[in-house]
C-alpha cells in the first residue's frame, strides 16, 4: 500500500489533509482518486490508514484507523559519515535509513575531497527511503558539520565505534560486546582518517576497530557495519 508523509498539524480527529509535493505526487504521478486507500505517517511513529475523499491542490482523506508502527529498532544507531565524492552520500543515506538508523551526521574530515553546500537534498532522500521501507519515524539528517563539531556530537553516545583501516587489533565484534543501546558509528571518506583525527575521537570515548583484511569502499563500509550492528543487537528478527 502506498505511504505518504503528512504534517502532524494537518491531522484531525477523523480526517487529514496532505499538501505540497506529496499531494502533487499522489495527484499527478499516481493519479489517485477518491476512494483510493493509502497509509499516512507523520514521523512520530504513528501510521494512519486512510481513504481519499477529494483530490485537488490538496488531498483530503478520512482516517479509517491509526496504529503505532512496530518496525522501528529498539536501539538507537547514528551514522557519522565523512563526506564522500559524487552521489555516494545519497546512496549511503538511503541504505542507512532502510537498515534503521535514527540519524545520519555528514561531516568534513581532513581527507574529504567534496565540499557540499547543504543537506536539504539529503533529507529528501531520507524521507523517500522511509516511505519505501515502511518506517514511520524520519531519521534526522544533520547539517554538514565541521570535524570538530561532529566530534562534539559523538561524545553523547553510550558507545562510539570508529572504523579505521589502520587499526590492527580490535575487531568490530569486540566493540559490540556490551549492552549499549545508543551507538554511534563513524566512517571515513575515500581517503580514510588521519591518525590525529582518530585520537580526537578516542578522546571522546571512541573505540577504533578493524573491518578485516580487505579495504572497503566508504559506501560499502558504513552499510556493512550497520547491518552487523543491527544483527548482533537482535534487530533483524520478526
Amino acid at each position: 500500500m502506498p505511504r505518504f508523509y503528512v504534517d502532524s498539524r494537518d491531522i484531525g480527529t477523523d480526517k487529514l489533509v496532505i499538501l505540497g509535493d506529496e499531494a502533487k505526487h499522489m495527484k499527478n504521478a499516481l493519479r489517485m482518486q477518491p476512494g483510493d486507500i493509502f497509509v499516512a505517517f507523520d514521523g512520530s511513529g504513528m501510521d494512519y490508514d486512510c481513504r481519499i475523499t477529494s483530490v485537488g491542490a490538496a488531498v483530503e482523506a478520512d482516517i479509517l484507523s491509526r496504529r503505532i508502527t512496530e518496525v522501528e529498532p529498539t536501539i538507537k544507531v547514528t551514522l557519522y559519515q565523512a563526506y564522500p565524492k559524487l552521489a555516494k552520500m545519497e546512496e549511503i543515506i538511503q541504505k542507512a535509513v532502510e537498515l534503521g538508523v535514527v540519524g545520519v551526521v555528514p561531516f568534513i574530515s581532513a581527507r574529504c575531497v567534496k565540499r557540499p553546500d547543504n543537506a536539504s537534498r539529503l533529507r529528501r532522500v531520507a524521507l523517500s527511503a522511509v516511505k519505501q521501507c515502511g518506517r514511520s519515524i524520519i531519521p534526522e539528517v544533520s547539517d554538514i558539520l565541521r570535524f570538530e563539531d561532529a566530534v562534539a556530537r559523538m561524545s553523547a553516545h553510550e558507545s562510539l565505534i570508529v572504523c579505521w583501516e589502520e587499526e590492527q587489533i580490535t575487531p568490530l565484534s569486540d566493540a559490540l560486546k556490551n549492552d549499549a543501546r545508543d551507538i554511534g558509528i563513524v566512517i571515513g571518506s575515500e581517503g580514510g582518517f588521519e591518525a590525529a583525527e582518530v585520537e580526537k575521537m578516542r578522546g571522546v570515548g571512541g573505540v577504533s576497530v578493524t573491518l578485516g583484511p580487505r579495504i572497503l569502499r566508504t559506501e560499502t563500509a558504513g552499510i556493512a557495519v550497520l547491518a552487523a550492528v543491527f544483527y548482533e543487537k537482535g534487530q533483524m528478527r520478526r
